[in-house]
């Protein structure tokens, strides 16, 4: 299985693509779509920063990581946290 973390850039690429080349609903819909995924992703670093900073490293580096990723980031650290083998 391929690395989550693609499907996200797919959704940026194909959102960013309707923006600048579609016209009506499609447009539409793509703004929606980033607009919900940004919030989506705002909310999650809100809270799970308590897991980022726990994981150490800079939580600007967090952040970023989780604007673009969301749970494929955070997810990740809070497992490694829950099972420190």
């Amino acid at each position: 299985m391929g690395n989550p973390k693609n499907s996200v850039w797919i959704l940026y690429f194909g959102c960013a693509l309707a923006v600048l080349l579609a016209d009506g609903w499609m447009v539409t819909v793509a703004r929606w779509t980033l607009g919900l995924t940004f919030a989506a992703h705002l909310i999650e670093f809100v809270l799970k920063r308590d897991v980022m900073a726990k994981a150490g490293g800079s939580m600007g580096g967090h952040f970023v990581q989780t604007m673009i990723y969301g749970l494929f980031h955070w997810m990740p650290l809070e497992k490694e946290q829950q099972n420190p083998d």
